[in-house]
């Protein structure tokens, strides 16, 4: 095989795929070169999007490709897999600013459904101002303070009752009680008030709260009904499917980090370590990695399902797990193995 070239597709995912001017390197480009230097084998590399490796292998248009690809029985029907290179598993991302209240979206949230809530509270408050109002009217109406006539004087009896109900002083309450049994109707009104204005509180609380108990996240069973961004065409878009996750595909993991950056979604979920090398390299200054590391895979090199080098391929991972070669490169990107 000293004299085959063969043809190397690579999807930019770090630390495993990385490149710049035309240079590669990463976990799985020095672990690939490893084994072409076992197989003695020549080859070029071709970048892609993630989503167009599995179908060009398929097709057979390339003989290998890697990019922190996980083996499972869907994509085992379409192309083939060398041993394992990796194992990983899945873990989610959240902003550090998720505790903070987002005013835009908690009015959005308000008009939209919590509105309802407050129609009944408020609808008793106005109905005691307008009750103590109409019998403020009929004591006070002689007293001259208040217009004799019905409609304006209700008028200027509900307007009494509203400032004192809510203790409202000075320029805005123009009219002044005379009666003792008027005064006496506005303490009642004010304790009347209270019970209305409590419901008010209340449910203006249970709101908020209940908003943030729905935007906790600590495991994967709370990614339910949450937006959650993942890389388009990974394993990781049929699990959050099966969390019941609002699932927001994109392009690269670059693309995914932005949409969690500029809180367009309420979490992140990708391999958890793309996401470790993430926060080490400056990530952790506005995200963080919450619970346990779930649904386990491993990374696997993407073969055709007619090939020749699957065998070589697979001799050579081999060989450099024995002699040494693997851990070395393991280390330098991951550490000491626990």
């Amino acid at each position: 095989m000293e004299n085959s070239k063969l043809k190397v597709l690579v999807s930019p995912i770090s630390p495993f795929v990385e490149e710049k001017d035309g240079i590669y390197s990463g976990f799985e480009v020095e672990l690939w070169e490893a084994i072409a230097r076992e197989m003695r084998v020549n080859f070029e590399y071709e970048k892609h999007n993630f989503q167009e490796i599995i179908p060009m292998i398929n097709k057979s248009e390339a003989d290998i490709a890697f990019a922190s690809i996980t083996m499972n029985e869907k994509r085992e029907e379409l192309i083939d897999f060398s041993h394992p290179t990796f194992s990983s598993g899945l873990k989610i991302l959240l902003s550090k600013n998720r505790g903070n209240i987002d005013i835009n979206n908690s009015l959005k949230d308000f008009f939209k459904k919590g509105y309802k809530q407050f129609i009944k509270p408020l609808f008793y408050l106005l109905l005691i101002i307008f009750i103590f109002g109409n019998i403020l009217f009929f004591l006070e109406r002689d007293y001259g303070s208040i217009s004799h006539s019905y409609f304006p004087g209700v008028f200027n009896a509900t307007w009494v009752s509203m400032a004192v109900i809510l203790k409202t002083t000075g320029n805005f309450f123009v009219y002044e009680v005379h009666s003792w049994a008027g005064r006496l109707v506005m303490v009642l009104a004010q304790i009347a008030s209270l019970a209305a204005l409590g419901l008010i509180v209340g449910s203006i609380t249970s709101f908020l709260t209940s908003k943030k108990i729905k935007s906790i996240i600590e495991g994967p069973k709370d990614l339910k009904g949450k937006k959650v961004v993942t890389v388009e065409g990974t394993t990781s878009e049929y699990v959050l499917d099966t969390f019941g996750a609002i699932v927001i595909p994109v392009k690269n993991i670059e693309e995914a980090y932005e949409e969690l950056k500029n809180n367009k979604v309420d979490a992140l979920v990708f391999d958890s370590p793309v996401l470790e090398h993430y926060l080490l390299n400056g990530g952790n200054n506005w995200s963080e990695l919450i619970g346990e590391e779930f649904d386990k895979q491993d990374y696997a090199f993407a073969l055709p399902k007619i090939t020749h080098i699957r065998k070589d391929v697979n001799l050579a991972i081999l060989n450099i797990r024995e002699n040494g070669v693997y851990n070395n490169i393991y280390k330098k990107y991951f550490g000491e193995k626990e």
